[in-house]
């Protein structure tokens, strides 16, 4: 399996954002999207016959070289979700490459916590938060720099990113974390389509 030099990583959380998501982001042009199941053998972890299944999205060039990887994972619940996550984070870093990888997690939130402490947000717009986890680098400066921190109250309730956060904080793989709110004065497609306007320019920044 080839993955590209940037890895967007989405969960099919139970409010269907993850999804949705995964169902409308595009490539640009110049580039084809190929969509493929992915399944993650479990025997090392103990869990013998056991497979874990996903989803696997390909941004492609012309000369069939991915530009893009997406892993779109069911929400796992422990203990599973680790194993998931380190199969594949093992799985993107075995592959010899020159260019380092960015790993790009989407989250969208409807804590009404969330929404009490974000100071900015209004009826009318939709706030972007950024963090940079695990190394960074001067891909993840731009993707961050037109983002806010996400705000202190911020829960995220999904177990797989939970896992997948703390794994890349040890072993110091570049990471974006993005945060935005799916709440009640919004609904899922502006959501959706506030969080392709980011990820189009993830892809297009160079």
């Amino acid at each position: 399996m080839r993955v590209a030099p940037r890895v967007l990583f989405l969960v099919r959380d139970a409010a269907g954002y993850g999804a949705a998501l995964a169902d409308a982001l595009r490539p640009p042009p110049g580039l084809t999207r190929e969509s493929s199941p992915f399944e993650l053998p479990l025997g090392k972890y103990g869990l013998d016959g056991e497979k874990a299944c996903a989803e696997l999205l390909s941004f492609s060039d012309s000369s069939g070289s991915p530009q893009v990887t997406i892993f779109v994972l069911p929400d796992y619940k422990p203990p599973l979700a680790a194993c998931v996550v380190n199969g594949v984070l093992e799985l993107i870093s075995s592959e010899a490459t020159s260019t380092e990888r960015t790993l790009i997690v989407p989250y969208i939130t409807r804590s009404s916590s969330y929404h009490h402490g974000t100071e900015h947000a209004t009826k009318a717009s939709t706030v972007l938060h950024g963090a940079e986890i695990g190394a960074t680098t001067d891909y993840t400066h731009l993707l961050v720099g037109g983002t806010t921190k996400p705000p202190t109250s911020l829960q995220i309730r999904s177990e797989p990113i939970l896992c997948l956060l703390e794994m890349v904080r040890v072993l110091k793989v570049p990471t974006v974390l993005l945060v935005t709110s799916g709440g009640q004065q919004q609904g899922k497609s502006s959501t959706v389509s506030d969080l392709e306007v980011c990820f189009d320019y993830c892809i297009e920044v160079r």
